[in-house]
């Protein structure tokens, strides 16, 4: 099973450690990820996407909606959630984001993660190889 670090309290006891990649360097990224290797079994899916809203949750201008695990390689993960912050910008969810997205979640692992913006959304897509060939894909779509 891979390791997973789930001692994080509070986004404020966590720095992003997580790689912020440009679009093209997290495409290739996620499709090399995709092409050799194979996707977490569920077993191993449940605890990690259950830590990661865990950790979200803790983000007191976010509130999560729902969680799905897809088939789709590209997005084994998916999380929907709202923006409830005061500032509506997607600018400010995209800085919190950014500051609290949980790489430190994943252990021992290669990461990567990109974020898109549009007037009334925020996309984040996120990708992890483990040692194993494993792979996770994922995604967090706010809303405002």
């Amino acid at each position: 099973m891979p390791q997973l670090n789930v001692s994080l309290a509070s986004p404020q006891a966590c720095c992003n450690d997580m790689p912020y990649a440009k679009k093209p360097a997290f495409e290739q990224f996620r499709a090399s990820q995709i092409a050799h290797g194979k996707p977490l079994a569920e077993k191993d899916v449940v605890p990690i996407q259950a830590a990661i809203v865990a950790h979200l949750d803790t983000i007191q201008e976010l509130l999560v909606q729902k969680v799905r695990r897809q088939g789709h390689k590209e997005t084994l993960v998916e999380i929907s959630a709202s923006w409830v912050g005061l500032d509506g910008d997607p600018k400010a969810a995209i800085a919190i984001l950014r500051r609290f997205w949980p790489g430190r979640l994943f252990a021992d692992v290669e990461e990567m993660y990109h974020v898109d913006r549009s007037e009334e959304t925020v996309l984040l897509t996120f990708a992890v190889q483990y040692p194993s060939d494993r792979y996770l894909t994922g995604r967090l779509l706010v809303t405002f």
